[in-house]
């Protein structure tokens, strides 16, 4: 009876042990990535002051052709909406500049200064993915929420007042950021160097996906799921949601007609950025995960 008290303590303080472990490797997994996305932020914070410069110009711009416009003769919208709708029109083109700058260098740049796990020894490539990945996800939030801000500063002044879309926009913007980040990065597991994965992004978000989707408009109807730009028509389509059709149907020529689609329905967007999203992330992380150092 005793032998077997004495069995049962020892088996309790074994599992207790193990949990304790467990609870320490937790915490240092944790801590490690957050090492990493520190490192990360404080690595990056000259190309964000960059980023956030080249928003505050773009943001003058649009002022100065506001108020140019304004002293024209021209009125006000009488929607603070409308009148904030002006100023993101081309946020797709910042998420865009910014995702890529962030996301080519994410994994090439281990492999194109042959640094390795140099900085990182004990650090398992998971984490360094995970880390990297939350930091500069973070670091490309705050550049969008920043424009976003001043945005939302001078509607205030014009209507003493933000409208609520303002934001939904927002989080459209931050979802897009996710989209092009993701696909950024899987060129970066791929490519030999950051320069090469940032110019084909570039070149695949700007030039290729439009003319496929530019072709396939032509000879079918079917909405460009598939087209990362065409994500991003929902951040300033979120103003003016259709409630019928969300495409176009413009006649060529007799018996030839080619199909517009504006934007993608909220639940198509949220699902459709998701799972891409996802792929990218779970395939450039299998390609950095099994990719060795030459």
């Amino acid at each position: 009876m005793e032998n077997h008290q004495v069995q049962i303590k020892k088996t309790g303080k074994m599992e207790m042990g193990m949990q304790n472990r467990e609870k320490i490797g937790s915490k240092r997994k944790l801590q490690q990535i957050y090492d990493i996305g520190y490192f990360e932020i404080n690595r990056n914070l000259k190309k964000t002051l960059i980023l956030m410069i080249i928003s505050t110009v773009m943001f003058i711009l649009f002022v100065i052709g506001e108020e140019y416009r304004l002293g024209k003769g021209a009125e006000l919208p009488e929607e603070p909406a409308d009148f904030a709708l002006r100023f993101i029109m081309m946020i797709g083109s910042l998420v865009l500049i910014s995702a890529t700058s962030y996301g080519g260098s994410i994994i090439v740049v281990d492999f194109e200064k042959l640094t390795g796990n140099i900085l990182f020894p004990k650090i398992s490539r998971e984490r360094l993915f995970v880390g990297r990945f939350l930091a500069n996800y973070l670091m490309n939030a705050f550049v969008i929420l920043f424009y976003y801000i001043l945005v939302a500063f001078i509607v205030f002044i014009k209507y003493t007042g933000i409208p609520k879309i303002l934001w939904t926009s927002l989080g459209w913007a931050l979802l897009y950021v996710l989209l092009i980040l993701s696909f950024t990065i899987l060129f970066s597991s791929f490519m030999k160097s950051t320069a090469g994965a940032v110019v084909f992004s570039l070149a695949l978000n700007m030039i290729a996906f439009s003319i496929i989707q530019s072709i396939l408009s032509l000879i079918s109807s079917i909405e460009p799921l598939f087209s990362l730009p065409y994500y991003a028509t929902i951040i300033t389509g979120c103003f003016n949601m259709p409630e019928g059709d969300r495409f176009q149907t413009i006649p060529i020529i007799e018996g030839f007609e080619m199909t517009l689609w504006i934007t993608p329905s909220p639940q198509g967007a949220l699902i459709g950025t998701a799972i891409l999203s996802f792929v990218f992330l779970l395939s450039a992380y299998l390609i950095f995960r099994n990719r060795q150092n030459k």
